[in-house]
């Protein structure tokens, strides 16, 4: 009961701060529906563009969120802020790549993705000003992790909230010009992300150098050692290439389904973002299971942590089985929040009712991976996303949608066998991996100087 009751304090916490980003991406696209199904299409698409993005940087914050968790456990949380350290230096560096990314990317990977011209008119400036906003994202997905690491997941959770209401009241009062503001319409929208994630930005800077420094003497600068720097590096790329091949993936299937016309994204992006819903629970248990494995790994209890990731995966299912149910019998009423268009709502039906069924291989496959991200298992975990994506998911899209022009059916039919196999593979490697040899990444001299939580 009481591993139940940690892992819970764990899991609510940032099952809410997923949730919170879940109901603000329902209620954005809600927001912007008036505006019609090709802004609902430029929404979709960039919301691929931007995961992909953000794929490319979240090596840094999934490297921090375990190796930090591993340092907590330890009580050497000296070495867990000279690793933060190097992750916000990795982070700055990012931040300048995007903002000169800014200005040659957008319209090229519309292009290249094939839209059409009024989609491309309308939305090479809505990406430019999104990947504005990720200039910001990128660090606050590092103090999050940071926070979350160390057993903290109510502040994420609290900014997390506020973000989000900063993102839905920006969104409505800037596309509409309410409340005295202008009213420049879908650009309004991505102008509010930019302003919401500054603000969070900010307040992560506030939580982190002054409140998390009466704790961890966040403030005081540690040496940089040149093997933690190679570390991380190491680290972020094998976590970075799991996401990106992931977000690939999505990319592919985004752009074999942009071919089929403004009804068919419109459709896809609104069952993809319901079925986000069905993600909150797993996503909040699977963050749970990195940081709490973490930490007893650090420990040095592999057994414990076993145990944790397999009760986490089992309290998950049960959160995730009532979440499919509500999907499955409320699909056609939550389909028409999104839009009026009976073409674009009746295609979705069809799609929200397959992928109620797939949650629970998804939901567990992402706990039983968060499980393995505690342990390190980082190798792992990138190399079957390479060959999942790769080897499967991509191609048999393609082949789908264009060599046998199956369309929307073509393509979910290639992403539910992929998250089934996702499912198969992490249980088995959960199931068969050494955890007696499980250790926290930590080098000997860094331990002898420990500052301890």
């Amino acid at each position: 009961m009481k591993l139940v009751k940690e892992i819970l304090r764990l899991a609510i916490p940032s099952i809410a701060t997923f949730s919170s980003m879940t109901v603000t991406g329902l209620l954005i696209l809600m927001i912007i529906g008036k505006l019609g199904a090709a802004a609902i299409a430029v929404v979709g698409i960039t919301n691929v563009l931007m995961y992909n993005l953000w794929a490319l940087f979240s090596g840094n914050q999934g490297a921090i969120n375990y190796l930090v968790a591993q340092n907590y456990g330890s009580r050497n949380m000296k070495l867990g802020n000279q690793r933060m350290q190097i992750a916000l230096i990795l982070a700055v560096l990012q931040a300048l790549l995007l903002f000169l990314a800014s200005f040659i990317v957008p319209q090229v990977i519309l292009e290249v993705m094939g839209s059409n011209g009024s989609i491309i008119e309308l939305g090479a400036p809505y990406v430019q000003v999104r990947m504005y906003a990720m200039m910001f994202t990128v660090f606050n997905i590092i103090f999050y992790a940071y926070m979350r690491a160390t057993g903290d997941t109510r502040t994420p959770m609290n900014i997390s909230l506020i973000n989000s209401a900063l993102v839905v009241f920006l969104t409505y009062a800037l596309a509409y010009g309410k409340f005295g503001f202008p009213n420049l319409g879908l650009q309004g929208a991505g102008w509010s992300m930019v302003a919401a994630e500054g603000i969070t930005f900010l307040l992560n800077i506030l939580v982190y150098f002054r409140f998390l420094n009466e704790k961890y003497f966040t403030r005081s600068w540690i040496p940089i050692e040149r093997n933690q720097v190679k570390l991380l590096l190491f680290e972020s790329s094998k976590l970075g290439i799991t996401e990106l091949s992931n977000s690939m993936g999505m990319l592919i299937f985004t752009a074999c389904i942009t071919r089929l016309g403004t009804v068919a994204i419109a459709a896809n992006e609104i069952a993809l973002n319901i079925l986000s819903f069905g993600f909150m629970p797993a996503n909040g248990f699977g963050a749970a299971s990195t940081v709490g494995i973490g930490q007893e790994i650090g420990k040095g209890r592999p057994k414990e942590a076993k145990r944790f990731g397999l009760v986490t995966v089992y309290l998950g299912l049960g959160f995730m089985l009532l979440v499919s149910i509500c999907l499955f019998i409320f699909a056609l009423p939550i389909a028409k929040l999104y839009t009026a268009e009976s073409a674009v709502y009746l295609t979705s039906v069809s799609l929200i009712h397959l992928a109620s069924f797939i949650l629970l291989f998804s939901g567990s496959g992402i706990i039983f991976a968060g499980g393995l991200r505690g342990a390190g298992d980082t190798t792992f975990l990138s190399r079957t996303s390479l060959l999942l994506n790769w080897i499967f998911f991509i191609p048999c899209t393609v082949l789908l949608t264009q060599v046998y022009d199956l369309g929307q059916t073509g393509a979910w039919t290639a992403f539910c066998s992929l998250i089934i196999l996702q499912f198969i593979t992490n249980a088995w490697r959960y199931k068969t991996y050494k955890w007696t040899s499980a250790k926290s990444k930590a080098t000997p001299a860094a331990q002898s100087t420990s500052i301890h939580a």
